[in-house]
């Protein structure tokens, strides 16, 4: 007779530990492209606006003001995000939940972990902002005499 292994695990728990890495592999999936989709849309901003980035130069801009208008730029876009985004997804995930619990016959409580959600809203606003680091230099740079020499 063959006794079981005792460091032998079911396959159900081990399939389960495959599954448990899924929601944060997704989350950091989508964070990567909301990423990247920030930073070409900052780069693109700053090229598009170039002649009007040279004018606010010849205006009397210093460099530190150019590249600050384009950080701000990048704070209210996340700001809006998670302004926008937080709240719906929290009464997304409850409805979900609510409609899963019932299906599985289980009571329907969600918490919602305020101290996780704030964290996420303030790393959102700085990776913004580090994002946006980049495309502030390149428009600070900005020589407003060949920019609107061209015109």
């Amino acid at each position: 007779m063959v006794l079981p292994d005792p460091l032998q695990r079911p396959a159900d728990v081990v399939n389960f530990g495959r599954v448990e890495a899924m929601p944060l592999a997704a989350g950091g999936l989508v964070a990567l492209v909301a990423v990247a989709m920030l930073a070409h849309l900052l780069v693109t901003s700053v090229r598009r606006r170039r002649r009007d980035l040279a004018v606010l130069k010849v205006l009397g801009f210093v460099r530190r003001q150019v590249s600050s208008s384009v950080i701000w730029q990048a704070t209210t876009l996340a700001g809006l995000a998670v302004l926008a985004g937080l709240p719906l997804g929290v009464v997304a995930g409850r409805w979900a939940w609510v409609l899963v619990a019932d299906r599985l016959g289980v009571v329907p409580v969600s918490v919602v972990p305020t101290l996780i959600l704030t964290l996420v809203a303030l790393s959102t606003v700085l990776a913004a902002n580090l994002v946006a680091a980049v495309p502030a230099w390149l428009a600070a740079r900005t020589r407003p005499a060949i920019v609107l020499r061209a015109e």
